[in-house]
């Protein structure tokens, strides 16, 4: 599963300010840290203690909804879900899911006349992404992506998030029955997650 959260220049500026808000909020009522990376199979089942401090289940469902529904609900946040149909092999399948993923973002840059850059998470030593984007050939995704550590970037921990709950929402894992729903509810706007 890849998801991507975007916008344009001049709305990324408010969601990273109204991001940062509501990060400020987790601190002063769960003792969250600003900083503290957003990874959302740590953070929603309680592993790790953000702050020296594990809130408790509900608090961080509610937390990671919040968060969704700012993504959701911020005018000018595109968000973008793909998921692989194959199977058996984990590579063909996060290749084909990333291929996905370029795929349709060029149709959507294409469809708005934008071009994007993407960033994701990694240290730089991944192939996969400058192999498959040679292959795909976006004509509006400008270059191979761009590696990055997620504690360095929101955008990277949102769109975790919201490929977490996209993830979730397709696999219906009996554990996470109550994230079934988070997909559709807290992200309106969002297609449901393409299949490739």
């Amino acid at each position: 599963m890849y998801a991507a959260v975007s916008a344009s220049v001049h709305q990324a500026a408010a969601f990273e300010r109204d991001w940062f808000g509501l990060r400020a909020e987790w601190l002063a009522e769960h003792g969250v840290p600003v900083d503290y990376e957003l990874h959302a199979t740590r953070f929603i089942p309680g592993r790790g203690r953000p702050g020296g401090y594990n809130p408790a289940r509900l608090d961080r469902y509610r937390m990671a909804q919040s968060a969704l529904d700012l993504i959701g609900s911020h005018s000018g946040v595109t968000v973008t879900a793909v998921h692989s149909s194959v199977s058996g092999d984990w590579r063909r399948a996060r290749a084909a899911s990333y291929e996905g993923l370029l795929r349709q973002l060029d149709r959507e840059l294409a469809a708005g006349g934008e071009h994007a850059a993407l960033v994701v998470d990694g240290d730089g030593t991944e192939a996969l992404y400058g192999q498959v984007h040679t292959d795909v050939q976006p004509a509006r995704v400008v270059r191979p992506a761009q590696q990055r550590p997620a504690h360095e970037s929101l955008w990277l921990q949102a769109a975790d998030l919201v490929a977490y709950a996209a993830f979730q929402s397709v696999a219906q894992q009996e554990n996470r029955r109550f994230m079934w729903h988070w997909y559709s509810r807290y992200l309106p706007k969002a297609k449901t997650p393409l299949r490739y």
